[in-house]
């Protein structure tokens, strides 16, 4: 006779699929393209994560993530961290926590990672000083 204990084990936490997947956080300028920015700035910077097999194909993938927006990126960024898919909330909490509550939550982030999508952090926009224009 089996034993009905292993009905009531229970469960092991799992880890998401894509858990151990490294992503790329891609730090880019971004300057007006087809599509203007909004009134008075001149330009941003923003980090877009994004799956890829190596740094420059990540590079790649988050230029043309922004250029799909409208927007130009003037250089091609010079570094490139790497951190597990699993990492992501706690890259929030860490950098932008303020801005939480408008970022993808772990599992969203998650799925955006499955279907090979770029995940943008927010953007700090830049405008020109006073004394310049002058």
């Amino acid at each position: 006779m089996k034993s009905r204990m292993g009905l009531f084990r229970r469960k092991k936490n799992t880890l998401h699929p894509l858990a151990d997947l490294d992503v790329w956080i891609v730090p880019l300028h971004v300057k007006a393209g087809a599509e203007p920015l909004p009134d008075r700035f001149i330009g941003a910077f923003v980090s877009v994560i994004c799956r890829a097999d190596d740094p420059n194909l990540a590079a790649w993938s988050a230029i043309q993530a922004i250029e799909v927006m409208g927007y130009s990126v003037p250089e091609i960024p010079n570094k490139v961290d790497h951190m597990k898919a699993s990492d992501f909330a706690n890259l929030v909490a860490g950098q932008w926590p303020d801005l939480a509550h408008e970022l993808p939550s772990q599992t969203e982030f998650y799925a955006q990672m499955a279907e090979h999508k770029a995940v943008l952090g927010p953007f700090a926009a830049y405008e020109t000083s006073q004394q310049s224009e002058s």
